[in-house]
């Protein structure tokens, strides 16, 4: 967390390519994205010393009890840009972590990285997760049924689609129009 920020302009929850932060870091610049950038990253330095780590793709389903800037709205119903990226390591059993949540809280609420606020995130979610979100996998480098054109699917965080063989850009909301709904039973 203390290399990384959170950049608003990356579309999506980033596309995780940790080759390409790596670079970035080597420049001696910071490295900005978002959830699945933060946690690819942790990922590899994890498996880099030999530690069992994996993303773990889902959606925020209720608002944070944590903060609001990283939640969903009360009452919302429509939570097609809810998705987040989070991760966990193996140390006997799966340890959850959000370095994401701790980049986000820190540029929504406005907080030098030093807060005392800050410091208790970095401490909870090292260990938990915000509680109001649902996993839907852990998958890296998917082929489809029927196979897509692109192969393999970095990741399986947003709906995918092709038309006609071509693959569209899910990270480009003007071109790939989708809604993900909160239902209740």
């Amino acid at each position: 967390m203390d290399n990384t920020y959170r950049d608003e302009k990356v579309n999506g929850c980033g596309p995780g390519d940790v080759n390409l932060m790596l670079e970035l870091l080597e420049k001696g610049e910071k490295i900005g994205g978002k959830s699945a950038d933060q946690s690819s990253l942790f990922v590899a330095l994890c498996r880099s010393v030999g530690i069992p780590a994996r993303e773990v793709f889902g959606i925020r389903v209720l608002p944070s009890s944590f903060s609001e800037g990283l939640s969903i709205k009360p009452g919302s119903k429509d939570i097609t840009k809810a998705q987040h990226c989070r991760a966990e390591f193996w140390a006997g059993e799966w340890i959850p972590v959000d370095p994401a949540d701790v980049t986000k809280l820190i540029l929504k609420e406005k907080l030098p990285r030093n807060h005392p606020r800050v410091n208790f995130a970095r401490r909870y979610f090292f260990g938990n997760w915000d509680p109001h979100w649902i996993a839907y996998n852990w998958g890296r480098d998917f082929v489809l049924e029927p196979p897509q054109r692109v192969k393999p699917l970095n990741l399986f965080g947003y709906p995918y689609a092709e038309v006609k063989g071509e693959p569209l850009n899910w990270l480009e909301p003007k071109s790939f129009v989708y809604r993900i709904k909160l239902v209740r039973a």
